[in-house]
């Protein structure tokens, strides 16, 4: 019998140059619903860059400039009704009570979600309301509970569940033991694959995947991957998920002297990380656009992402 192994126990996995490489990458996309004054020609563009690449779904957030989840199914509404693409929307608790979260799936179904990302979501000050739902697991089992109640609706079909998931570790969470427990929990109440937050190194999701495994969680880790344009973005970014960015990137972009040398040199860290995490086992890739269809499309070339049949090819590094 083979020893049990921690989770936390130090792992090996393959080096790029080892591993296998899928023929065809599972590829999604996270955008923001415009504010109502947005330019309705750049809105269009980014939804045809995006549609070309034929992506698994797109994943709609929501946001106070956009009137939070009114203007997540409004936009949602229009990318079902002017593009093949498949939305899923985010969904917090901290959207409302239990009966106003029934709503709003509801309303976002009717919209033509058939996935949703079920989150926690930021607690507002004083903490979240006692008839709230406290956590994400609990809105996974109602999204359930409410999807066999609705059979019919669905054609017997089934809506995807996203969870979230933290590789860098959850600022909350005592130890990584407790963040695989969460994750397990989501999982046994019915999540079908979860999305990872903002991480900055490889390694941190590649080992993160591993002792995943290990403690039997079983289904798939997308890793989210944000165009590392500046560093004072990636700054932002970090102290609003709660996480340092690493020195030795922060050293390699301070380095540049002019914005477009920044630029370059965040954009060739960031596919470096996506091809090492491709290589290292990951089938999928989540690209957060941030509405930029530009870096997008730059991104994915560096990465070896091609629009034609999401072939994935790996490019030669960059002078």
């Amino acid at each position: 019998m083979s020893p049990r192994l921690s989770a936390s126990a130090p792992l090996d996995y393959e080096s790029e140059e080892e591993s296998h490489v899928p023929e065809r990458l599972a590829l999604s996309f996270e955008v923001i619903p415009p504010r109502h004054d947005a330019d309705a020609a750049k809105i269009d563009r980014l939804l045809e860059v995006l549609e070309s690449y034929h992506p698994d779904y797109i994943a709609v957030t929501s946001s106070q400039r956009s009137g939070w989840l009114e203007g997540t199914a409004a936009f949602i509404e229009k990318i079902s009704q002017n593009t093949a693409m498949r939305p899923l929307a985010h969904l917090a608790c901290t959207a409302g009570s239990r009966d106003e979260l029934i709503g709003w799936i509801n309303r976002l179904v009717d919209a033509g979600v058939r996935g949703l990302l079920a989150l926690r979501g930021d607690l507002p000050e004083g903490g979240m309301p006692e008839h709230y739902l406290q956590h994400a697991d609990e809105l996974v089992r109602l999204i359930r509970e409410l999807e066999s109640h609705q059979a019919a609706r669905f054609a017997a079909g089934r809506l995807a569940v996203s969870v979230a998931c933290y590789p860098s570790g959850h600022a909350e969470s005592k130890n990584e033991d407790e963040d695989f427990d969460v994750l397990l929990n989501k999982q046994r109440l019915g999540a079908d694959f979860a999305i990872t937050q903002l991480f900055f190194d490889a390694e941190d999701f590649l080992r993160f995947a591993q002792r995943a495994e290990l403690a039997g969680v079983k289904i798939p880790l997308i890793p989210g991957i944000m165009p590392m344009t500046s560093l004072r973005r990636l700054e932002r970014m970090g102290q609003l998920s709660g996480l340092t960015v690493p020195e030795r990137v922060r050293t390699q972009l301070a380095a540049a002297t002019t914005p477009e040398e920044e630029y370059e040199i965040g954009m060739e860290l960031t596919a470096q990380l996506a091809r090492t995490i491709v290589a290292g086992g990951a089938d999928g890739l989540h690209i957060y656009t941030h509405n930029n269809p530009d870096i997008t499309q730059d991104l994915l070339s560096r990465i070896g992402v091609s629009n034609d049949c999401l072939l994935y090819t790996s490019p030669s590094p960059r002078d």
